[in-house]
């Protein structure tokens, strides 16, 4: 058998995927897969056994898929984990005899990882023995973390890809870094992108003589899985990072603003913190705040985050 899979643009919801993806391994354990889309989220599967990517060309999808038809042949089964009408239209360029596409408006108020989970038990009737989320990684070593110390790793990810309104401030996360620099280890995660915020923050803690890694832009994401199992706190925005830390279970608070805590929460980690405020501009799903006062996150200051953490490490 073999299964050609769409994966999430996002390495975030590519993550919240995994739930489904292994479920659907299990209910066909011998079967070819296929895996197709963004470079970061085939990245995070490229490792599952029996499996191939094709890494998606957003400027010539279409003519990129029927050049791949040959490499990936007629398929038992094709599914699109995005519900876009490009998707849509992938699947029918791929020979496939079964073709499944999910719908974002289907279980609309379930968390995101039950709502791809719930398109792969209803698509193919069975249900799933897990709902947890699963990573072909495994934390075997340290990537780019060395230790010359006990001090415990403390890591900070104050970049978002979605857009500037879930980033919280840069001083806000280096007052949190502050406030544990004496007992913990700062690391800074981000992506090319977010190399301004992340220096930024590096830049303040090197003023006040606090030693950081600023690992922004150096990791792939196989070492980005790795070094966040590793940290024994995590400080981020609602972002993917966060999710790769509910995989492995890091102790996490999650700032969130703009987007539905309750759908895209670290899932299923019972040492992840929630920290948003009640505003009644509240969820608004932009990527730049559209009141341009940016409240949602200007507004939750460092000592409610600090609170939360404290709590975590049983301060």
């Amino acid at each position: 058998m073999k299964i050609f899979i769409n994966l999430p643009t996002w390495l975030g919801d590519a993550v919240m995927s995994s739930t489904a993806i292994y479920a659907l391994l299990e209910k066909f354990p011998k079967a070819q897969i296929i895996f197709y889309g963004s470079f970061v989220s085939t990245e995070l599967f490229k490792n599952i056994k029996n499996s191939k990517i094709i890494i998606e060309d957003k400027k010539h999808r279409y003519l990129n898929v029927l050049k791949q038809r040959s490499l990936i042949g007629e398929c038992d089964i094709a599914i699109s984990f995005r519900s876009a009408f490009s998707s849509k239209i992938i699947l029918n360029l791929i020979k496939s005899k079964r073709r499944f596409c999910f719908n974002k408006r289907q279980n609309e108020n379930e968390h995101q990882v039950l709502k791809y989970l719930y398109f792969i038990e209803k698509s193919f009737n069975f249900k799933a023995n897990s709902t947890q989320l699963k990573l072909p990684i495994l934390p075997k070593y340290k990537c780019n973390i060395t230790l010359k110390d006990d001090k415990k790793i403390l890591a900070l990810n104050p970049g978002a890809h979605y857009g500037s309104a879930k980033r919280w401030e840069a001083s806000y996360f280096a007052s949190v870094a502050k406030e544990f620099a004496k007992t913990h280890k700062i690391l800074i995660f981000g992506i090319k992108s977010e190399q301004e915020i992340c220096n930024n923050i590096e830049n303040i803690l090197k003023k006040d003589g606090i030693r950081v890694k600023n690992l922004c832009s150096k990791t792939s994401i196989s070492s980005l899985c790795k070094n966040i199992a590793f940290c024994d706190l995590f400080i981020t925005n609602d972002s993917g990072a966060m999710h790769i830390a509910a995989v492995y279970k890091i102790k996490t608070v999650a700032i969130f603003g703009p987007t539905k805590f309750n759908q895209t929460s670290p899932w299923q980690n019972e040492n992840a913190k929630i920290v948003h405020l009640n505003l009644s501009c509240m969820p608004c799903m932009q990527k730049t705040c559209p009141l341009k006062h940016h409240k949602c996150m200007k507004d939750l200051k460092p000592e409610l985050v600090i609170k939360e953490a404290k709590k975590l490490l049983g301060y």
